[in-house]
């Protein structure tokens, strides 16, 4: 198995001499250099950081959980004062709407330099996958110059790989269809779209083993994804940590697929306790935390993502040193009281529901009534010819999701029957996979524009 070319990219980029071996201890005293850069240069240049950072120079990494965290209703109320740069240094503004909500969009800044390196770690990230020569097929936004779908075929043109940018999946035959008539040898999308188009019945069509790779992000990927990718295509389905306040990227897995190793000389992660805000030992679940460690036209300092991991206690069966952060366990915000102390998220309705092998794509409704019990709706879309039997499978596998039955049991909770969409369900924005009552939000994507 090959390590992964992020520790090699590493050692260069915090400046070891060739061919030097990484090690941890290297890592972090480049990281705790550029930590106190990040923070001098965010109390001088930026008003809002200015007003909330007394600094002087950490002498551990450590030291860091002094300092506040940054959270997204900052991003919306304060944006433009966090700038750490003049706006005529930005490059790219980034507007991210949630979804179904009426208020305040947040806005990401980045310099030309920001841009530069995420490409750089896109560039690293595939290169274990993709050789000059191949063919990618980009199922991510691509109509302005520097999306998520530009910036990576931008990237990847440096090492002579040529891009498509299809973008969002808007009918999953016609991808289908391109990837039967055309040659692409990794497909990169959003997972919920790529399931689209891997159960519609033209994939089945694509070559055992044309596909080498699909790399999958922005979203909770199921294992039934996975295993359907595997199955169909015959090759591997790896997981990308992404997010615009990331600056689109911040992790990938190896070929051990075996958690993300993450963006170390430009991102410092921690794990926290969400209702304590203590950081926590690794192995333990909360909330990941960023600060952004290279970025000078909008820092960020100790920045909520809202993502539920941990830090992965084994080491990597690749070989390399790095630490990994696990598999995404939802969102907090994604995650609501159904009565009791029950709570559910949508990574516990992707993984029971995407294993039945004719479900495409659904949505969910939870709505709190006046008798104080919750109710629960799913609205389905099946491969044609098997909606009926699909819907009834859906129905006899929700009572068997942990606090669905659990909610049920105790009363708080009464399931409506799943309904069959009139019409394709939106897959070119996972936030509308949720159809939301004024009383409750189950669950809250945010789509960029």
């Amino acid at each position: 198995m090959q390590i992964t070319p992020l520790e090699s990219w590493i050692a260069k980029k915090i400046g070891l001499p060739n061919k030097h071996k990484l090690s941890m201890r290297a890592l972090r005293t480049y990281q705790l250099a550029r930590l106190n850069a990040t923070l001098t240069h965010a109390a001088i240049n930026s008003p809002f950081y200015r007003s909330r950072l007394t600094f002087e120079p950490l002498e551990d990494l450590a030291e860091l959980s002094g300092l506040p965290f940054t959270s997204s209703t900052d991003l919306v109320d304060q944006g433009l004062q966090m700038l750490a740069v003049s706006q005529s240094e930005i490059e790219r503004i980034v507007t991210l709407r949630s979804s179904g909500t009426t208020g305040q969009p947040k806005r990401l800044y980045f310099t030309r330099e920001d841009l530069a390196c995420t490409q750089d770690f896109f560039r690293c990230g595939m290169s274990q996958m993709l050789k000059p020569g191949h063919r990618v097929l980009v199922l991510l936004p691509g109509d302005l110059p520097d999306s998520a779908g530009r910036l990576l075929a931008d990237a990847l043109a440096l090492e002579n790989i040529s891009c498509h940018v299809a973008g969002v999946v808007t009918s999953p035959a016609s991808v289908a269809k391109m990837l039967v008539e055309e040659h692409f040898d990794c497909v990169v999308g959003i997972p919920v779209q790529v399931l689209s188009v891997v159960r519609h019945p033209d994939a089945a069509q694509v070559p055992l083993n044309r596909i080498r790779s699909v790399f999958l992000t922005s979203d909770y990927v199921p294992a039934a994804l996975v295993a359907e990718i595997r199955k169909t295509w015959g090759c591997p389905a790896i997981n990308h940590y992404g997010m615009t306040e990331l600056g689109l990227t911040g992790g990938v897995e190896c070929q051990a697929l075996a958690g993300y190793h993450l963006r170390e000389p430009e991102l410092y992660f921690e794990v926290i306790d969400p209702l304590s805000d203590v950081v926590l030992p690794v192995g333990e679940m909360g909330e990941v935390v960023v600060t952004t460690l290279t970025r000078t036209g909008m820092p960020l300092i100790r920045y909520r993502t809202g993502d539920l991991a941990r830090f992965i206690p084994e080491p990597c069966p690749c070989g390399s040193v790095l630490p990994r952060l696990s598999k995404l366990h939802g969102r907090l915000a994604g995650q609501i009281d159904i009565g009791g102390p029950f709570k559910l998220g949508m990574p516990e309705l992707d993984e029971a529901l995407f294993d039945l092998p004719d479900l495409i794509n659904f949505s969910a409704t939870l709505a709190s009534l006046d008798s104080g019990i919750f109710s629960f709706h799913l609205t389905i879309e099946a491969r044609p010819g098997v909606e009926k039997r699909t819907r009834d499978n859906v129905d006899r596998r929700l009572p068997t999701i942990p606090a669905l039955r659990a909610a049920l049991a105790g009363g708080g909770l009464c399931l409506r029957p799943t309904s069959l969409a009139t019409q394709p369900l939106a897959v070119s924005a996972t936030a509308k996979r949720l159809i939301e009552k004024p009383e409750k939000e189950l669950f809250s994507l945010e789509t960029i524009n």
